[in-house]
């Protein structure tokens, strides 16, 4: 399980750069939950680790699947009303074990994000479509097969 947040600023979205290989690719801010942890504690854990902001309220805005034929991950995505801070590079306690590696931390507009390497994708189209727009009602957006 994987908890994430959408913050947006002035209509850009905040989003973290992943190496994987020669590979690169964006997510949302977020990681999986430690024990004992819920979804928020998460959220507002591996915000601050990998970005430096804090996010101090927010609510449910989509969920959604990824499965592989060794892996199944549920992304539970929240849409960030309060936060604070500066994003910075931070870091990704996973680090040495995990095949990806946090390289980089940056805005998006609605533009650059269209043509930009976001993971996974099911959950790219659903942003697109609803792009800062807070009052969406949560929804789950199925299941992303590779």
């Amino acid at each position: 399980m994987r908890a994430q947040a959408a913050l947006f600023a002035g209509g850009d979205l905040l989003c973290v750069r992943h190496r994987k290989g020669e590979s690169e690719y964006l997510v949302l801010p977020g990681g999986h939950l430690e024990r004992g942890e819920t979804l928020w504690e998460a959220v507002v854990r591996e915000v601050r680790e990998e970005t430096g902001m804090n996010v101090a309220a927010g609510r449910l805005w989509a969920v959604s699947e990824f499965q592989s034929r060794d892996r199944h991950v549920l992304d539970v995505t929240f849409f960030a009303t309060t936060w604070s801070g500066r994003p910075r590079l931070g870091t990704d306690p996973e680090g040495a074990g995990h095949p990806a590696t946090l390289v980089g931390v940056e805005w998006l507009d609605r533009d650059a994000f269209a043509d930009a390497p976001f993971r996974p994708t099911l959950l790219a189209r659903w942003l697109r479509a609803h792009w800062h727009a807070a009052d969406v009602p949560a929804s789950y957006l199925g299941v992303e097969s590779a």
